[in-house]
């Protein structure tokens, strides 16, 4: 491997703030209080998060009776990262993002053929919107991703190596709220994180409080993100899938004044994804969040930003299940061009998401909802590759101390 020179940096002596702030005078209800720690327990059926956890397993074995008097040496988990980690990236894996092609967007209606499934099957990578990007990984380093790990029993981080040539290991969390049916998609993020493992050198798991928390519990506050999801109201009702308890109209005080110190303080990164159909889960959020935020606007996110090439190059936003809302399986043109962001000093801190991209991650077939094989896209998988890599490269709750951008 050629080691490229280091770029130039230049010092800031200073913070790096926003040079005009507008004077907001915040409820008392968002000032920096306390908050008690809540248990809530949820009476569900329906599986929150798989936790996915290691079973010992005990083997007997012979003592060499030709040493009898022997003590074997002692072990430790304890591991110390080596001083150059770069020794150890062998090889970029294939398909990274310095080999992708870029791809030029919606120009007509036609579709590309190389969806998975049928030859003639129109699924969502179809869609000439794809940036044509491809992944062939080479994970050569698997001994070295070991050691790269967050402690167990924590929410946290961890990022090693260089520019886009990295390896890290991130614990995820979805939030768990009264707004909607929080739990919706429950495929989504494990399938995310098999990708991660089978793309790239980033590792994922939900191994914390079965991987969801509500705002009332402070340990969500350690999180660098926090993925939040559900139905319009009339649909979680109409289906029944209220779960845990009656819905309520929006965040409690206490939930404000938690978001807005993880946000704000903690420098945590909230993912919101809208699961349909006529955005009023949606605007009720985008309402919470003018709460919440009062002097940071949600704008949208313009397609030279650096979400859309953090990791992969995409052109645009990638189709999500939004444009099988209203046809089952044959899409239809997205509504939502853009995605709409909060930015926190010059870090995104919220991506708000019309599009419809948890259930484009799935990986179980349901009733009454688009194939699977259609709905499936991994142009949705690279982009949230890009915004994890994004949130362990600026974002809270992440250890860079070994990575350098």
């Amino acid at each position: 491997m050629v080691n490229a020179p280091l770029p130039t940096i230049r010092r800031i002596k200073k913070p790096i703030v926003d040079r005009v702030q507008r004077r907001v005078t915040l409820k008392p209800s968002l000032r920096k209080t306390p908050h008690p720690q809540v248990q809530i327990t949820a009476p569900t059926q329906v599986a929150e998060t798989a936790k996915l956890s290691a079973e010992p397993i005990h083997r007997n074995f012979s003592r060499n009776p030709e040493l009898p008097d022997r003590i074997p040496d002692p072990m430790s988990t304890t591991a110390k990262l080596p001083a150059n980690p770069r020794e150890y990236m062998l090889k970029r894996p294939g398909g990274s993002p310095t080999e992708v092609k870029s791809g030029s967007g919606i120009k007509t209606g036609q579709f590309r053929a190389q969806s998975q499934g049928r030859k003639d099957s129109k699924g969502i990578s179809s869609i000439l919107e794809t940036t044509g990007a491809t992944d062939s990984a080479d994970l050569s380093s698997s001994k070295f991703q070991d050691l790269i790990k967050v402690p167990d029993n924590r929410l946290g981080a961890i990022i090693v190596g260089q520019g886009k040539d990295v390896q890290g290991h991130i614990r995820l969390i979805r939030l768990k709220h009264s707004l909607s049916d929080w739990w919706q998609d429950p495929t989504a993020i494990p399938s995310f994180m098999t990708w991660l493992g089978d793309h790239t050198r980033l590792k994922a798991d939900l191994k914390f409080e079965g991987g969801a928390l509500p705002l009332t519990d402070r340990k969500i506050l350690d999180a660098p993100i926090i993925f939040m999801t559900g139905h319009d109201k009339d649909i979680t009702v109409g289906r029944n899938m209220v779960k845990g308890g009656p819905l309520t109209g929006g965040f409690s005080p206490t939930e404000r004044a938690a978001l807005r110190e993880y946000l704000v303080e903690r420098g945590g990164m909230l993912y919101f994804d809208d699961c349909g159909f006529n955005g009023l889960f949606a605007r009720q959020v985008e309402f919470e969040l003018g709460q919440i935020l009062p002097e940071y606007p949600l704008e949208h996110i313009q397609y030279n930003h650096e979400i859309y090439k953090a990791y992969y190059e995409l052109s645009v936003p990638p189709n999500g299940g939004d444009v099988y809302w209203r046809s089952e399986n044959k899409p239809q043109a997205t509504k939502f061009r853009f995605h709409k962001g909060i930015t926190i000093g010059r870090r995104l801190a919220v991506v708000y998401n019309r599009k419809d991209y948890m259930c484009a991650m799935e990986t179980a077939e349901i009733n009454s909802r688009t194939m699977l094989r259609m709905r499936r896209s991994a142009d949705v998988h690279r982009f949230m590759t890009n915004l994890l890599f994004y949130t362990m490269k600026y974002g809270g709750n992440v250890d860079r101390s070994q990575y350098k951008n």
